[in-house]
C-alpha cells in the first residue's frame, strides 16, 4: 500500500469490539477501520468502514445502508455519518443494525468530527482561524519582491492591512473558493467532480516590499457594513535580505539525496548532492529559496544546508570539456566544473535520449570526445537556453531506457548511463532471458503493517508471502535475487540504499492496496502498477496488462506516481498492488495460497516478456 494514504490505516489495529446478544446466540462486531481515535474530515462525501462479525447468515445496515457481509462475516460499507453535536464538540456517528436468529440488536460507534470549511456567518467578526491565513509562517524576500496578503472572514467585509513599518494601508478585496473536486477523490474515484462546494469570504491582497524591514507584523483590520469591527495579527511576519551582500548556503550530506522543491512543500524539482552551493534569494518558514536561474528557484529545508558567511562569492561554473567512456555495461559522460553545480535529468523518448541541465554555469564547451568502443551513444549536442543554464544532450542507440546514476567525483560530473541488457543465447525457440539476472525484491512494509483487511489481515504478511513466492519462481530461472529484508523489516528510508547496494537491473516493491478516506472503495478498487522513471515505463505496461487480464479483478489503473521505492534512477524500478486488501472478496483472495502463486506467476512471466522485448 502506498505510503501516503496509509497514515489513518497504520492505526487499525486498535480495533473496536463489541458484543451483542448472551449466551449461544453472542455476536461479535470487530471494527478494524476507522480506528477508535481517529478524527473524521467532512470533505460532502461518505466514510467507508470495514471490519467482521464472527457469525454467518447475519444481516447488517449501517446508517440504514444495506450492507453485504461474506460467508465469513468480513464486511465493508460506504455511507454518511449522522452528525451532532456534544459539549460543543462536533461528533459522527455510524449506527450498526445486526439482525441474528430473528433478533435485531442496534450498536452506536461514534467519532470526533472535523467539519469542512465553510462560508463564515455574516454576523461573525472575525478571521476563520482554521483556514490557512497567509503569511501563515515568517517570509524573508528581496526588497522589491511581491508579497500576498490572504484570510478568510464573513463576506462583505471592508477589510485593509497594515504592514509595520509602512505607513499606508493596503487593500485586501473579497473573492471565493469553488471547490469541484477532491484531491484524493480525482486520483482514485470519480476525478474531478463529485462536489460541489462554493465558499465565500476569502481576501486576498498584494504589496511590493519597496524598503528594508525585520520581522515586520501584517494586521488585517476592517468592518461590516453595520460598523462592526475586525482585527487580526496574521502569525508571519516579514523580513528582507540585505541588498548589499548575498547570502549562499552549501548542501549537506544525504544518503538519499536532498530534495529542491518547486515550492514551499510542493512537489521535487531535483535532488542535490552534498557540497553544493546555492544564491538564497528568500525564505518561507523553514524553506530557503534558492536561484537556479532568472525564472527558476527551488526551495530547500533548512536542516539541509549550511549557511555560508555573508558576501560569500555566488555560485558560478564554466565548463570547456564533455568526455565519453565506454565499457559493456554503461557509458560515463563527464563534464569538468570548478564547484559543484545543481543539476537535472530528464529522459525522452523519441527518439531515445537524456538532457542533462545544469544551472549556475556558462558554457565554453570546445571539445566533445567520444569513445567509440561502441555506438551506444549517437550524438551529444548542447547549448544554452538563458544565461547560467547549459543544456546538454545525449541521444542514444537503444530501445528505451534502463536507468542511470548521476553523481560528483570531486568537482568532476558523472552520467553513467546504463548499456540495455544484453540478451541471453537462444536456440530455435528455446532459450531463458532470466539466467543471470540481478533482481531486487521488497517486501512492503514491515516495521509497520501496511493496510488492514477486514478480517485483521496485515498488508505487510501478505506482501512477504507473495515475495517469497516470487523469488523461488526467479531462482529457478536461473536469476540472482536478492531482497530489500527478509521478513526482519526496513525502514523505507534505508530500502534504496540496499536496493543499490545489488547493483542490480531492476527493482519491484510488493505491495497491496487501500484508498484514501472519502473514496468509494466499493466502486474504486482492482489491480494497480506505479512508476516514476521511464525506464520503468514498459515493465510497468507489461505487469499491469498481465494483471488485468488474469487476476479477474477491476482496472485500477497503471499511474505515474512518485512514490520512493519508484524513484530509483539506477534500475528499472517500480511498485506493484496486485489487489485490494481492504475488499472483503480481495482480502480472501490475498489469504489463498494459490492466488499468491498466480500473482507471482504473473510477475514472472511478464520480467521475462521484458527482456524477451527489450535485452539487446
Amino acid at each position: 500500500m502506498k505510503q501516503f494514504i496509509l497514515i489513518g490505516l497504520l492505526l487499525s489495529l486498535l480495533f473496536i469490539n463489541f458484543e451483542i446478544g448472551k449466551g449461544n446466540e453472542s455476536v461479535s462486531l470487530q471494527i478494524i477501520y476507522p480506528a477508535s481515535n481517529e478524527i473524521l474530515q467532512l470533505t460532502g462525501k461518505p466514510f467507508y468502514l470495514l471490519g467482521n462479525i464472527n457469525v454467518q447468515n447475519a444481516l447488517l445496515r449501517v446508517n440504514n445502508i444495506e450492507t453485504q457481509i461474506d460467508p465469513d462475516g468480513a464486511f465493508l460499507v460506504y455511507t454518511d455519518p449522522l452528525l451532532f453535536e456534544e459539549n460543543g464538540i462536533e461528533k459522527g456517528k455510524f449506527i450498526f443494525e445486526v439482525t441474528f436468529n430473528g433478533q435485531k440488536q442496534t450498536i452506536e460507534k461514534v467519532y470526533n468530527i472535523h467539519k469542512r470549511i465553510e462560508t463564515t456567518p455574516i454576523d461573525v467578526l472575525d478571521i476563520d482561524k482554521r483556514w490557512d491565513n497567509s503569511p501563515s509562517q515568517n517570509l524573508t524576500v528581496e526588497v522589491n519582491e511581491t508579497v500576498t496578503i490572504e484570510v478568510k472572514s464573513a463576506p462583505e467585509l471592508d477589510l485593509y492591512y497594515r504592514v509595520e513599518g509602512f505607513v499606508e494601508n493596503f487593500p485586501l478585496y473579497e473573492t471565493k473558493i469553488v471547490n469541484k473536486y477532491l484531491r484524493q477523490d480525482a486520483i482514485f474515484g470519480e476525478g474531478f467532480s463529485g462536489i460541489n462546494d462554493t465558499v465565500y469570504g476569502i481576501y486576498r491582497g498584494s504589496f511590493i516590499v519597496t524598503k528594508q524591514i525585520n520581522n515586520a507584523t501584517i494586521t488585517v483590520e476592517g468592518k461590516n457594513k453595520n460598523g462592526g469591527r475586525v482585527a487580526y495579527q496574521l502569525p508571519g511576519k516579514i523580513s528582507t535580505l540585505s541588498e548589499s551582500l548575498p547570502l549562499v548556503v552549501k548542501t549537506k550530506y544525504d544518503s538519499n539525496r536532498i530534495v529542491g522543491r518547486y515550492g514551499n512543500g510542493l512537489g521535487y524539482s531535483l535532488f542535490l548532492e552534498e557540497g553544493i552551493r546555492l544564491l538564497v534569494t528568500g525564505k518561507e518558514g523553514s524553506s530557503y529559496k534558492c536561484k537556479l536561474s532568472k525564472d527558476e528557484s527551488i526551495f530547500v529545508n533548512e536542516k539541509s544546508i549550511e549557511i555560508l558567511p555573508p558576501g560569500t562569492a555566488i555560485p558560478h561554473s564554466t565548463v570547456d570539456i564533455v568526455r565519453t567512456s565506454d565499457n559493456d555495461k554503461n557509458v560515463n559522460i563527464q563534464l569538468g566544473f570548478t564547484e559543484r553545480l545543481p543539476y537535472k535529468i530528464v529522459q525522452e523518448n523519441f527518439p531515445q535520449s537524456l538532457k542533462l541541465i545544469v544551472y549556475n554555469v556558462t558554457s565554453n564547451i570546445d571539445f566533445i570526445f567520444y569513445d567509440k568502443k561502441s555506438d551506444f551513444v549517437k550524438e551529444i549536442t548542447w547549448n544554452q537556453p538563458k544565461e547560467n543554464v547549459l543544456e546538454v544532450i545525449i541521444f542514444l542507440n537503444q530501445k528505451t531506457h534502463w536507468g542511470y546514476d548521476a553523481f560528483y567525483d570531486g568537482n568532476i560530473f558523472n552520467l553513467r548511463i546504463n548499456k540495455p541488457a544484453k540478451r541471453n543465447s537462444t536456440f530455435l525457440f528455446f532459450g531463458n532471458q532470466l539466467k543471470g539476472r540481478t533482481i531486487v525484491l521488497d517486501p512492503g512494509h514491515k516495521p509497520e503493517t501496511g493496510a488492514v483487511g477486514p478480517r485483521g489481515t496485515l498488508e505487510r504478511d501478505v506482501n512477504f508471502a507473495i515475495t517469497k513466492k516470487l523469488e523461488k519462481l526467479l531462482k529457478d530461472n536461473g536469476a540472482n535475487v536478492f531482497l530489500t529484508h527478509n521478513g526482519e523489516g526496513l525502514s523505507l528510508i534505508n530500502r534504496k540504499k540496499r536496493v543499490n547496494s545489488f547493483n542490480t537491473e531492476m527493482s519491484i516493491s510488493i505491495h497491496n492496496n487501500a484508498v484514501p478516506q472519502n473514496v468509494n472503495p466499493l466502486k474504486h478498487n482492482g489491480t494497480s502498477v506505479y512508476y516514476y522513471y521511464r525506464q520503468a515505463f514498459p515493465l510497468a505496461k507489461i505487469i499491469h496488462s498481465n494483471f488485468v487480464k488474469n487476476l479477474g479483478l477491476n482496472d485500477f489503473g497503471l499511474y505515474w506516481d512518485n512514490l520512493y521505492m519508484c524513484r530509483i534512477p539506477e534500475s528499472i524500478s517500480l511498485l506493484v498492488e496486485p489487489a485490494f486488501m481492504i475488499i472483503p472478496s480481495q482480502e480472501k483472495n490475498l489469504l489463498d495460497d494459490n492466488f499468491q502463486q498466480k500473482i507471482a506467476e504473473l510477475l514472472l512471466n511478464s520480467i521475462e516478456q521484458f527482456y524477451e522485448e527489450y535485452s539487446e
